[in-house]
């Protein structure tokens, strides 16, 4: 609980009820929070379902809002993005606030349920997991919930970003190079393993180059993400002479699956495009439906 930071004078510890206790901006902010987290599923699944009632069961709803839609001249089919926007919306909503309804009940009546001792492998009460599930997870979720957010995944300034969160190229090419040079799984860091293979290819393919020219090669590729250096690997003379491969102790028979990792990085890449185009649409439609609402 803080350790010898808490002693005074070495004689006592200093009380923390002082620091625990909220200001009144404080206090009015939690309100406003807890406001925020009830008032905005509940306008959202409003709107979404009016949207979608006008559409399918009010005529004359449906015939203003398909003239509105035609009033606004794009290449894309406004009117049903429009409705399947509310549909994903009134969709998400159902599934956070339902979510949220299942942690918080899990954390208040999980002891009574299943016993206060049951615990997971690490030693965690399941109930303490459920509490942080539900102040960690669902209650910002349900705080910031918008089919808006969709633009951030298209954000140019982030795609770079949630591409590295999206793709498992790096962590196959990671394992590619763990049997390549013959190491245990997780035994070593990113940085060890392409230290290996840079090794290699400064020592064969820049053996003429002097001392520092070598050590500046090495600089430009020890920085490189797996996937890259295993590329810049293969591309180099070294990963050719088999016999000098295997005198290394290195094991290039792992080389021959390399058609399958990029083949999956490839499949990566456009399934990724496809979703921040869809994300772009889709967020750029809400942003037309909360302005024209």
């Amino acid at each position: 609980d803080g350790g010898i930071l808490n002693i005074v004078e070495n004689t006592a510890q200093a009380n923390k009820l002082r620091a625990l206790r909220k200001s009144w901006l404080e206090t009015n902010l939690a309100v406003i929070a807890a406001l925020r987290t009830l008032a905005n599923p509940i306008a959202m699944m409003y709107f979404a379902l009016r949207l979608l009632y006008g559409y399918f069961f009010d005529d004359e709803f449906a015939a203003r809002f398909h003239r509105h839609c035609e009033e606004i001249t794009v290449s894309v089919p406004l009117e049903t993005l429009y409705v399947i926007c509310a549909a994903i919306e009134l969709s998400v909503a159902i599934f956070c606030v339902f979510r949220a309804v299942y942690h918080g009940f899990r954390a208040c009546c999980y002891d009574r349920i299943m016993g206060a001792d049951s615990v997971n492998n690490a030693g965690a009460s399941y109930k303490y997991i459920y509490v942080a599930e539900f102040y960690l997870h669902d209650l910002p979720a349900l705080q910031n919930l918008s089919a808006l957010r969709l633009l951030a995944y298209a954000h140019p300034n982030l795609v770079s970003k949630n591409n590295r969160q999206f793709t498992s190229t790096n962590e196959l090419a990671r394992m590619m190079m763990e049997k390549l040079v013959g190491k245990e799984p997780d035994s070593c860091s990113d940085e060890q393993l392409s230290q290996e293979l840079v090794g290699l290819i400064v020592q064969y393919d820049h053996k003429d180059l002097d001392e520092d020219q070598q050590l500046a090669k090495a600089d430009e590729m020890l920085d490189l993400m797996p996937y890259s250096a295993l590329k810049v690997f293969i591309d180099s003379k070294a990963s050719k002479d088999r016999e000098y491969l295997v005198s290394r102790g290195l094991r290039p028979d792992v080389l021959g699956n390399l058609w399958r990792l990029h083949f999956i990085a490839t499949l990566e890449h456009i399934v990724f495009g496809i979703t921040v185009y869809c994300c772009a649409v889709f967020g750029m439609v809400e942003f037309f439906t909360k302005v024209c609402r």
